[in-house]
């Protein structure tokens, strides 16, 4: 029950930007909001890594915010926050090692070797870098675009992006490493 729990939140936080473009659409603020602010809640209680929890606390701020205020501004802005988010957490494993990257990429490869581990914190500042700009480029939509263009953005662009990231990260990675053997 509790992957289930968390493969709903998942799921309805990936297609949030749909969401919130629908339910604003047809004036639902209060539904929308609350179901942020619920999603957020259920990820606290979840008891799942504390590192997200920026996150999990940044769904209830703009939920709650959005709710009280009765503006729909604090629902767009809440992919903003994602990405200052996941920037902080990603520098936070650079100060606190292993870097965010070395422990996705230890998944795959437990034995990484120290050239491994010198790539991957690497890539984890590119990754703060890709956020800082993602957000900003959101933050863009959020004051500057129509609603479709924050939908495409923040609900398709950004993860098509972070997708090409990720990709990129890899085969650089495995090139990286046949180099070194």
């Amino acid at each position: 029950m509790k992957h289930l729990l968390k493969g709903i939140v998942i799921t309805a936080l990936v297609f949030y930007p749909f969401l919130v473009g629908y339910a604003l659409s047809q004036g639902h603020l209060v539904w929308i909001s609350v179901l942020l602010i619920v999603l957020g809640m259920l990820r606290l209680f979840s008891k799942g890594n504390t590192l997200l929890w920026p996150l999990t606390g940044f769904a209830i701020l703009c939920g709650g915010f959005s709710l009280i205020l009765q503006d729909q501004q604090w629902l767009k802005l809440y992919p903003v926050l994602m990405s200052v988010g996941s920037c902080v957490i990603f520098a936070t494993t650079l100060l606190r090692p292993p870097s965010m990257i070395e422990r996705f990429a230890r998944l795959a490869e437990p034995d990484l070797p120290p050239e491994g581990v010198a790539w991957t914190r690497q890539v984890t500042k590119v990754w703060c870098g890709f956020f800082i700009i993602n957000a900003l480029i959101a933050l863009y939509t959020v004051y500057a675009a129509s609603m479709q263009i924050w939908v495409l953005y923040n609900g398709f662009i950004s993860y098509v992006l972070m997708g090409i990231l990720l990709l990129g990260e890899y085969l650089l990675r495995k090139r990286q490493q046949g180099l070194h053997q």
